[in-house]
């Protein structure tokens, strides 16, 4: 019998630390967090007469004809970040091979709405006349072309007969 009051009181024992130890691990209801306040100039919500840059980048661009002309690759943006310059769209080319970047300020792109209501790129040019119109430079590769062309090219080895 002494055993068995030994063991109930050890059980006892047990249950009761076990009930302490839950009731101090447990975490005091989280404070509702406060309000954010907005930073001057934020926008919170995109307004209605906008579009964000992934709308356009990377769309196909076509003739008033629906012929395809290519796709928008990159925007320019001025340097005060207050315009969209122009839009850069890639000709030519079949399967991304053989492609290269023209310009074009914005105002030759006019957006529309297709018979879904998504945003459709036209443009009055024909896909032949940017193919056949001198290539866009970015700044980075007018930099690399300058660069190659300040390298002084290795001395040329007389070919043996």
């Amino acid at each position: 019998m002494l055993k068995s009051g030994a063991s109930v009181a050890v059980i006892a024992t047990v249950l009761g630390l076990s009930a302490a130890l839950a009731q101090g691990t447990q975490q005091p209801p989280a404070a509702t967090p406060a309000p954010k306040a907005p930073v001057a100039g934020q926008l919170m919500t995109q307004p209605a007469d906008t579009l964000l840059t992934r709308d356009i980048v990377g769309q196909t661009v076509y003739q008033p004809d629906d012929t395809k002309i290519g796709s928008v690759s990159d925007l320019l943006l001025s340097k005060d970040a207050k315009s969209v310059q122009g839009f850069v769209i890639g000709v030519g080319g079949f399967l991304g091979i053989g492609e290269r970047s023209v310009a074009l300020s914005m105002d030759k792109l006019k957006m529309a709405s297709d018979a879904n209501g998504k945003l459709k790129l036209v443009m009055d040019i024909k896909r032949d006349d940017l193919a056949n119109a001198p290539p866009f430079k970015s700044q980075r590769d007018i930099e690399a072309e300058k660069k190659a062309a300040e390298r002084p090219e290795p001395p040329r080895q007389p070919v043996q007969r």
